[in-house]
C-alpha cells in the first residue's frame, strides 16, 4: 500500500507511514488537472456560480488562479521527493551498508557497559569491541550520512570517548599475572578497594575509590543513554 496507518496497542500511538511514490502520483495529478483548468474544466462554471453567490465577482483572472493554485503545489510536491525524499533514502541506504559491513556485536558492548558498573571491571577483549564501536564511522570513510544518525552517532562517540578516557586513567591490570588467553583483565583502581589490592583498610582510600565510582557510574549511564539514542535512531528508519 502506498499509505499506511497502524495502531500500537501497548503505547496506544498511531503511526503513519508512506512510500516516496505517492508524492510523484499527487504531484502528476495536481499539473495535470492545473493545466487542464487553463483549458476550461467542467466544473469550473460551477466554483464560478458559487463565488459569485458569495459576492465575488468573476473575472479572466480566475483560470489562471485555480491553474496556479494546482501547478504550484504539484510541482512543490514532485520537487521534495526528488531533492529530499530521494536524497534521504540514498544517504539511508549507504548508512546500511556501512553499519552492515562493520559487522558490530552490540550485546557485547552492552555487556561491557554494564560489567563496568556491576563488577568495576573489563575484559581487554571487549574493551576493543567497544573502542570499534565508538570510533568506526567516525573515519572519514565510513562516516554516516542521514543527518539524523550522524547525530545521534556523534553523540554517543562524544560520550564513549570520556568514558574510554576515564577508564584509560584509572583501571589496571588486575590480577597483575598475565591470562592464559591473553584477555587481560582491568579493574577500577584495584589499589584503592578492599577487595583487590588494598590490605589495609584506609578511609581516605575509601573515599577516594567512591569518588572515582561515582564518576564511572554517571560516564556510563551517559554512554548507555546514548548508545540507545542512536540504535533506536537506527531501528526507525529501518536497518537495524
Amino acid at each position: 500500500m502506498t499509505i499506511d496507518i497502524s495502531h500500537d496497542p501497548s503505547t496506544g500511538q498511531w503511526t503513519l507511514s508512506y512510500k516516496r511514490h505517492i508524492f510523484i502520483a499527487l504531484g502528476l495529478l495536481l499539473v495535470a488537472s492545473g493545466f487542464v483548468t487553463l483549458s476550461g474544466p467542467w466544473w469550473l462554471p460551477i466554483v464560478v456560480e458559487l463565488l459569485g453567490q458569495a459576492g465575488v465577482v468573476e473575472d479572466d483572472k480566475y483560470p489562471w488562479a485555480l491553474a496556479a493554485a494546482q501547478i504550484v503545489p504539484g510541482f512543490g510536491l514532485l520537487a521534495y521527493k526528488h531533492f529530499i525524499l530521494d536524497r534521504d533514502a540514498a544517504q539511508i541506504a549507504a548508512d546500511r551498508k556501512a553499519l552492515e559491513a562493520a559487522k558490530l556485536d552490540f550485546e557485547r558492548v552492552r555487556y561491557y557497559l554494564s560489567n563496568l558498573v556491576d563488577d568495576h571491571s573489563c575484559r581487554s577483549s571487549l574493551n576493543s569491541e567497544f573502542a570499534k564501536v565508538s570510533t568506526r564511522f567516525s573515519a572519514p570513510e565510513h562516516k554516516f550520512q542521514y543527518p539524523p544518525t550522524v547525530l545521534a552517532y556523534e553523540a554517543f562517540a562524544a560520550a564513549a570517548i570520556q568514558l574510554q578516557n576515564f577508564v584509560a586513567v584509572n583501571f589496571f591490570v588486575f590480577p597483575n599475572v598475565p591470562p592464559s588467553d591473553g584477555d587481560y583483565r582491568y579493574c577500577l583502581a584495584p589499589h584503592l578497594n578492599m577487595d583487590r589490592e588494598m590490605v589495609i583498610y584506609d578511609a581516605a582510600k575509601v573515599a577516594e575509590y567512591d569518588r572515582l565510582k561515582v564518576s564511572l557510574h554517571e560516564l556510563v549511564s551517559q554512554t548507555e543513554d546514548r548508545l540507545a539514542t542512536w540504535i533506536g535512531r537506527m531501528k526507525k528508519v529501518g536497518f537495524v
